[in-house]
């Protein structure tokens, strides 16, 4: 046979004198190589954590690289394995010794033990009563501060008043839509008013600093959770790290409630599809639910059923935001229902269930969270930032000083009641939805409920965004098209707000012209907002 063939081969490029030396080496490598064997097999008779690897069925490609814990001796030539998933589901499984490898990986001892102290943190879907009453507290005292920039237009009451409405209230779900949009907008910058003009981000943060000890006191021994550190004290530190990635780490979309596991519920994110064809499969998370499980109230015969709503990172797990719309335009065929339970299955034993933020992948949370932030060093930081001017370019001068001195000819002494304001705005900000790289220009007045009255377009060249240089003409075009002055130029560029600031002071000051137009941020629309306006 071919392995005969080989020896012969291999062996006739020996003389005689050298074959005794070969036959004793290939002696010593027999004994060696079953040493190691009984030394292999003794390692998985501890009965620790190995590696499952080597497998080639469809099924068994599914849990290659996944550890497992050995559970008995060897049995007709195979070990007893015990899986178990990230949704605390046990798999049993039995396989050859060829199949497994005790010999782990520092980081992959490591990952085991962040994945077993997620399945650990709770008995059930939900995230521990201290943490969900809190984080309850914190979403309810953003959307307030929400409903107040917006002169209280969604729910007239005080802070206790809203803090008691249902969750599903109207107030309370407009509020929500718009809390990602100005997470951290400063009030004054964009048109709005506040209380000690801070972003809703920042005076959120400071009232859980200001009344830290009790929350530690109430909050943080409820939740009695190890990373908050002994007595819960750093349970308001973790909370303020979880929020500053709360605006660029959320999951906001449509999902598929698919099931209720004991460490979360799995959901698939729907991509794609029309209302009258089935819908593209998308990434398939684990998530806890606040107070409730997500999904509870759901019948199990009517899942999988489709919902709208927003997970958020918290500590080494995602989190639903409380809020939820079931979406009932895609009904549940036999063939949809079995693509998503085949795709979850796939998930869960491929592991690709994600279950937490991108900096909790990272290792955020191995570390303890840092000392707060003073709001005057916050403060600080902004006046340090404000004070350095931007230098234009010599084009951009020389068109800024074209609008400064229209602006002169024009007697502009200022803002005023009832002038008229500017607000430049892409169509869209995603790619896909304003694949033209379209700007809309609409001029709008005070006393016309702020109702579009003159609409132009510009396109600029690349993403992400429009520039100073093709800004610019495009505002001195627009302002001589309506011969006059706005009492605001809203942008929704926030990176261009103060270099435009400054271009036009420095062409005012080359003209010896010392009034200053006003140029304030537009935020743009949470995918939140635009998905409420579009219901």
């Amino acid at each position: 046979d071919l392995g005969e063939n080989v020896s012969h081969n291999v062996l006739s490029h020996f003389h005689l004198a050298e074959l005794d030396t070969v036959r004793q080496a290939s002696k010593f490598m027999e004994s060696a190589c079953n040493t190691r064997k009984e030394f292999i097999h003794g390692k998985l008779n501890e009965r620790k954590s190995v590696e499952i690897m080597g497998l080639t069925s469809e099924r068994g490609k599914q849990i290659n690289g996944r550890l497992a814990v050995v559970t008995g001796p060897i049995n007709n030539g195979r070990y007893p394995l015990k899986i178990q998933h990230l949704t605390g589901e046990i798999e049993r499984v039995s396989l050859k010794a060829q199949n497994i490898n005790p010999f782990l990986k520092p980081e992959q001892e490591a990952k085991e033990k962040s994945r077993l102290d997620f399945i650990n943190y709770s008995s059930d879907a939900k995230v521990r009563e201290g943490h969900g009453r809190l984080l309850d507290q914190v979403l309810m005292t953003l959307r307030y501060a929400v409903n107040v920039m917006n002169g209280c237009s969604f729910y007239e009451g005080d802070w206790n008043s809203f803090m008691r409405l249902p969750r599903s209230h109207q107030g309370v779900m407009m509020s929500n839509t718009q809390v990602f949009s100005l997470y951290r907008v400063k009030p004054s910058s964009a048109g709005y008013k506040l209380s000690g003009d801070q972003p809703i981000l920042d005076s959120t943060v400071q009232s859980l600093i200001d009344y830290e000890d009790n929350a530690i006191n109430y909050f943080g021994k409820m939740a009695a959770y190890e990373k908050d550190g002994k007595g819960g004290k750093l349970i308001i530190r973790n909370f303020v790290r979880a929020m500053e990635s709360w605006d660029t780490e959320r999951i906001f979309g449509e999902f598929w409630i698919a099931r209720i596991c004991k460490s979360g519920t799995v959901v698939v994110q729907k991509k794609g599809g029309s209302e009258f064809g089935e819908p593209e499969l998308g990434d398939v998370f684990l998530v806890k639910g606040i107070g409730s499980q997500v999904g509870e109230q759901v019948p199990k015969s009517q899942m999988p059923i489709l919902t709208r709503t927003t997970f958020l990172p918290l500590y080494d797990m995602l989190v639903y935001d409380g809020l939820m719309i079931m979406d009932n335009r895609f009904p549940m065929t036999p063939s949809l229902k079995e693509r998503i339970n085949k795709h979850v299955e796939k998930a869960i034993r491929e592991e690709t269930l994600i279950y937490c933020g991108e900096s909790a992948r990272k290792g955020l949370w191995n570390e303890e969270p840092p000392e707060h932030e003073t709001s005057d060093s916050r403060k600080a930081k902004e006046e340090e930032e404000e004070a350095i001017p931007y230098e234009p370019t010599p084009s951009q001068l020389s068109v800024a000083e074209k609008i400064m001195k229209f602006a002169k000819e024009k007697k502009y002494q200022g803002r005023k009641e009832g002038q008229a304001v500017l607000v430049v705005r892409k169509i869209d900000f995603s790619k896909e939805e304003n694949p033209n790289k379209a700007v809309g220009m609409n001029w709008l007045y005070p006393d016309r409920n702020y109702s579009g009255y003159d609409m132009d377009y510009f396109f600029f060249k690349k993403w992400p965004g429009y520039t100073l240089d093709e800004l610019l003409p495009e505002l001195l075009k627009k302002l001589k098209k309506m011969n006059e002055i706005p009492g605001l130029f809203w942008i929704c560029e926030k990176s261009l707000v103060k270099p435009l600031k400054d271009t036009l002071k420095a062409a005012g000051d080359k003209l010896g012209y010392k009034e200053t137009l006003i140029v304030e941020w537009y935020p743009p629309p949470s995918a939140e907002e635009e998905a409420y306006h579009s219901m």
